[in-house]
């Protein structure tokens, strides 16, 4: 799946994670921050996730990274952000490893402290118009904050997601909608349940076969500009054999 153009806010806090590089390094890899974006209906017919891991500014790089992963996610790219050209954003072969009641994906960062895994985790139920699926999330990494966020694509409606989503939805061009949940500290081995329904309309009967953008959200409650940069990212990359 080809990831979109980069937008200008995302430009702007490449800028700002730029300098934030620039701070002494340390030899150990702590994460700063996890953010998931949940697929109910992807662009592969499965549900989806989206998962972002930011290490700490103070992290020397090559550093290994643990990507958290639901149980069952067969993985379709992995790799880390460089904040420029996502055509350029390199991809790194993982070690999946199971753990208990979930998985968790292994790389080396290189170049930047941002990793991300994108992975189709099932089917979801799909019953005419009505679509469910719910993500089950278990911290297999080391104790952190979580911001998650769903997804859904043009045309739904009568949604219902659980638990309930922060402020507006934001939508593109699309049509797509985005709700951000607020943000939760899981310690390692702690469960995390989102649930979603919603009904088709006509412009979302079908999932499209190209992805487009998720407009950028920057929620008041996250309000830095490295969130922003790694939260709205939507990746869009060709599936590999």
């Amino acid at each position: 799946m080809k990831r979109r153009a980069l937008s200008a806010v995302i430009a702007c806090a490449a800028a700002v994670i730029a300098g934030i590089l620039l701070l002494p390094a340390t030899a150990q890899a702590r994460v700063s921050e996890y953010q998931v974006q949940f697929l109910p209906l992807g662009q592969t017919g499965a549900s989806e996730v989206i998962v972002n891991v930011v290490l700490s500014p103070e992290t020397r790089l090559p550093a290994t990274v643990t990507v958290p992963l639901p149980a069952g996610a067969q993985v379709l790219w992995s790799g880390e952000i460089l904040g420029g050209d996502p055509q350029a954003d390199p991809f790194r072969q993982p070690s999946v490893v199971p753990t208990a009641g979930a998985l968790a994906a292994v790389f080396r960062l290189e170049q930047k402290p941002i990793a991300q895994v994108e992975a189709s985790i099932g089917q979801p139920t799909v019953r005419g118009d009505a679509v469910s699926s719910s993500l089950r999330w278990v911290n297999t990494g080391e104790e952190g904050t979580y911001t998650f966020s769903v997804v859904l694509q043009a045309g739904a409606r009568n949604v219902r997601i659980k638990p309930t989503p922060v402020g507006e939805p934001n939508r593109n061009a699309a049509g797509e909608t985005l709700y951000v949940l607020s943000p939760v500290r899981l310690a390692r081995g702690q469960v995390f349940e989102v649930s979603v329904e919603y009904e088709r309309g006509a412009a979302g009967a079908r999932p499209s076969t190209a992805r487009t953008p998720v407009l950028p959200v920057v929620a008041a409650a996250l309000g830095v500009a490295l969130i922003a940069l790694v939260l709205v990212l939507r990746a869009e990359r060709a599936k590999r054999a």
